[in-house]
């Protein structure tokens, strides 16, 4: 980088106040002052407009090289993603949330490293400090939610009324091929009652709709069948059982063609064959556990049928998709660029290096009878 390059801020962040404890306490001794600072700065001061580099050193004193060694740590730890255009000196610095203690902790690499940086014994102090592991664990959460049961009464004037008014109505905004808003224009309230329109349950809606290649005229008709008029509950789990025995729509993908639902996408791969129970939840737990999304989930697929043989093996997928939602794998650009490094890596390890045996201690008789008196003991 030069002083002389671009840059410009995108937050990607809503840091609570226990993810602020995680920043200072554990990516802290991480990741240096000068690279936390940094975060802060970029945390609290958010610059939508390209500008020099140069007048961000002067205003937090750091020298080109400072200043790269401390994004480079911010890199390493998912804090920043630093985004170059192709061609310019340009960049777009991308701030992530860190991981909340309890994510923190559960991150192998990560709190291993902790303990090496700081000390076993500061770490153990630091958690019986925070209390984490026994806050809770003795309780559940029997908070009352807020059901919407208010909203029995709306009615179409009521829904004018709304409509005149300067509320603006909400345009909802999920990254998914399923365009909800075009799903809802077409879907009366009477079919679709606005109590049950809540973020979780239209999420849910997009999300089935890409993993199993549901049209927005057969979610519409599925939607009045998981509710009781006049019940507060919006059964979700029979959505995604009629969702995945849906008679699938299928059509020609072609190869290299990653953002189509997974189901349609495995189904091309496998000459138009309907997908099994067993694919089918395979899929919706690597959306719901490992939170990929469909086009890094189709990848997947295809690197797996291509190495195992055309089988999906859950224990071959399992790692690779932990490590693909351990670092934020997002598009099917990134996912074909981190599996290459595992061919890579693979190919590294099927190397067999020369044994030397020079230094292997002699096998005397003494040793040997000692390892049968040992044997004979155990036996």
């Amino acid at each position: 980088m030069l002083g002389k390059d671009l840059y410009k801020v995108e937050l990607n962040i809503d840091i609570s106040p226990m993810r602020q404890r995680s920043l200072i306490l554990f990516y802290g001794p991480l990741i240096g002052e000068k690279a936390l600072y940094l975060y802060e700065y970029f945390a609290s001061v958010q610059r939508n407009s390209f500008e020099e580099l140069n007048n961000l050193l002067l205003i937090l004193n750091y020298t080109v090289d400072e200043f790269e060694k401390a994004s480079k740590k911010l890199n390493e730890y998912r804090l920043l993603k630093t985004l170059k255009k192709k061609n310019e000196d340009s960049y777009i610095f991308v701030l992530n949330n860190p991981l909340s203690i309890k994510e923190f902790i559960k991150d192998d690499l990560f709190i291993r490293n902790f303990i090496l940086k700081t000390s076993g014994s500061y770490y153990q102090n630091l958690i019986s400090e925070l209390r984490y592991y026994d806050k809770h664990n003795d309780y559940e959460d029997v908070s009352a939610k807020y059901s919407g049961e208010e909203l029995n009464s709306w009615n179409e004037d009521n829904e004018a009324i709304f409509q005149k008014s300067n509320v603006k109505k909400d345009t909802y905004r999920f990254d998914t091929l399923f365009d909800i808003n075009i799903f809802l224009k077409d879907m009366s309230d009477n079919l679709f009652p606005l109590r049950y329109r809540t973020f979780e349950n239209l999420s849910e809606i997009a999300k089935l709709a890409d993993l199993y290649n549901i049209s927005y005229e057969k979610m519409r008709r599925f939607i009045p069948e998981v509710y009781k008029t006049g019940d507060t509950k919006f059964d979700l789990k029979l959505l995604r059982y009629k969702c995945q025995n849906a008679v699938p729509d299928y059509k020609y993908v072609e190869n290299g063609i990653y953002d189509v639902p997974c189901l349609l996408f495995l189904m091309n791969k496998q000459e138009g064959k309907e997908l099994t129970p067993y694919d089918k939840n395979l899929i919706y737990r690597l959306a719901n556990e490992y939170k990929l999304k469909p086009a890094v989930i189709n990848v997947l697929i295809e690197h797996t049928l291509k190495n195992c043989n055309n089988r999906l093996l859950e224990s071959y997928i399992n790692p690779i998709a932990s490590d693909l939602h351990r670092n934020n794998i997002e598009s099917a650009k990134e996912a074909i660029d981190r599996l290459d490094r595992y061919k890579s890596v693979n190919k590294e390890s099927d190397i067999v290096e020369e044994y030397d045996s020079s230094n292997n201690p002699k096998f005397t008789e003494e040793r040997r009878q000692a390892l049968m008196e040992r044997r004979s003991q155990n036996d």
